[in-house]
């Protein structure tokens, strides 16, 4: 009995002195190992347990040679984030600018319907590249030849040859584009432009559409005219649209008098009746010596005496001037009131469209080799940039002249001035103004009475 109670108690001593021993063991071996570390601080690792190991020298490698980039390919042009200047459907939409001397008609159509019905890609592009333009512009012109008409009144105006571009954005928000840019086609339009001569003031316009393709059934039109504007549409049915002027209109502006002085006039000197005269009266005094006489009397010798000097006074007349009577120009002042109105008729002159035209007005105050440089200069300064090739009208002027020297090599004079000319145009929806500011010496010339351009050097020019 005693037997089978004390041996399981001794089995339970003898575990529960192991296991103390097992803890105590564990908390000594805890005691020895264990390493303080203090606070982790970041991207930091913990120390190593084992002992200090010696680093071993890094050999050092040769550094290897980068391969050369490759050049990047062009990245596409950005798709538009702003959705006000996204296409979204078929669009439609013509411009009248009637002008003095000049009416054109735009038409604006989405790339996206010209390109499905120019048949220009099997499937719609995203993105029309420069050479897809220049296909989709080919295939446009030969197509829109006969698309419009335009008669002022009565008179049926000869249509000029289409001017086809693509143009970026929208109807009155067109934005620039580079020579050769790639254009995302939910971003881009193809206008049509037809410029017309007319008459300075025409009372009536009648527009005669025939472009009409796919589902199009109308075409609405914005007509602009000095300041003014109003709107109306053209349908399939009817095709035509009329705008009257009621005298809304500006007229052009007037050329300014070319500056004239005043030349005296030249003493005439009848010489050839002058000779007939002293010529009769040597003879008769001839005939008074020798004592001889004149066979009917002295009365019919002096009758065609004074005749014969009535007609030789205008046979031969020398003109003898007193004086060149040019004016010295020597004060800023006074070369300014010819200056200015010379230049300002230069401008006026490009109102006109017609080439001989604009070469009829500046003959009026440009003379010699300087008529045809000035008018390939005055082209190119007032033609609006880019590909959209439309010339600005001027509405303002104003010049000043600082310095007046005379001209070693003639009569007139050179004076040092500087002009400004600002002016506006109407394009696809919406205005560009342009404002020119020009240094230049110019060079004055008397003739004939009047003064004119003769010569001109342009030393600075600034385009706003």
């Amino acid at each position: 009995m005693l037997k089978r109670h004390f041996l399981p108690n001794l089995s339970r001593s003898v575990c529960a002195i192991i296991l103390v021993g097992g803890l105590l063991s564990s908390a000594c071996g805890l005691a020895q190992d264990t390493i303080k570390i203090g606070p982790l601080k970041p991207l930091e690792t913990l120390p190593s347990l084992g002992p200090p190991q010696q680093a071993m020298p890094a050999k050092a490698e040769p550094s290897a040679v980068a391969p050369a980039a490759k050049p990047a390919s062009p990245a596409p042009p950005p798709l538009p984030t702003n959705k006000s200047l996204v296409i979204t459907g078929p669009l439609a939409q013509a411009y009248l600018y009637v002008e003095p001397y000049q009416t054109r008609l735009e038409v604006l159509f989405d790339a996206a319907t010209m390109v499905a019905w120019l048949a220009l890609e099997e499937s719609a592009p995203e993105v029309l590249s420069a050479e897809q333009q220049k296909q989709l512009i080919e295939r446009a012109v030969s197509r829109a030849s006969d698309w419009c008409a335009l008669s002022a009144g009565d008179e049926v105006l000869p249509v000029p040859q289409p001017v086809v571009a693509v143009i970026k954005g929208l109807p009155g928000n067109t934005l620039p584009m580079k020579e050769g840019e790639e254009v995302a086609l939910n971003q881009a339009m193809v206008g049509f432009m037809w410029e017309f001569a007319t008459p300075p003031g025409p009372e009536e316009l009648n527009v005669t559409w025939k472009g009409w393709f796919k589902d199009t059934s109308k075409l609405p039109i914005r007509v602009f005219f000095g300041s003014l504007s109003e709107a109306g549409e053209i349908h399939s049915a009817v095709k035509t649209y009329r705008w009257r002027n009621q005298g809304r209109l500006p007229r052009p502006a007037p050329l300014a008098a070319v500056p004239r002085f005043e030349v005296p006039a030249p003493f005439r000197l009848p010489l050839g009746g002058i000779v007939w005269l002293l010529g009769g009266l040597v003879f008769y005094i001839f005939l008074k010596v020798k004592d001889r006489k004149l066979p009917g009397g002295s009365m019919p010798y002096v009758a065609v005496w004074l005749l014969g000097a009535v007609l030789m006074s205008q046979l031969l007349v020398i003109p003898i001037s007193s004086g060149t009577g040019i004016p010295e120009i020597t004060k800023a002042e006074e070369a300014q009131k010819i200056v200015t109105p010379l230049l300002r008729n230069v401008y006026r002159a490009f109102d006109h469209h017609i080439e001989s035209d604009v070469y009829d007005v500046l003959a009026r105050s440009v003379d010699g080799e300087l008529l045809r440089k000035l008018y390939l200069e005055t082209i190119q300064a007032l033609t609006l940039d880019g590909r959209e090739g439309t010339r600005v009208t001027i509405a303002e002027f104003s010049a000043t002249v600082d310095k007046v020297e005379p001209d070693s090599k003639g009569d007139g004079f050179i004076a040092d001035c500087n002009w400004m000319a600002r002016g506006i145009v109407g394009h696809w929806g919406h205005s560009h103004p342009r404002v020119n500011i020009y240094n230049a010496r110019v060079t004055i010339t008397p003739t004939k009475g009047e003064w004119k351009l003769t010569g001109l050097e342009v030393q600075e020019v600034r385009r706003l």
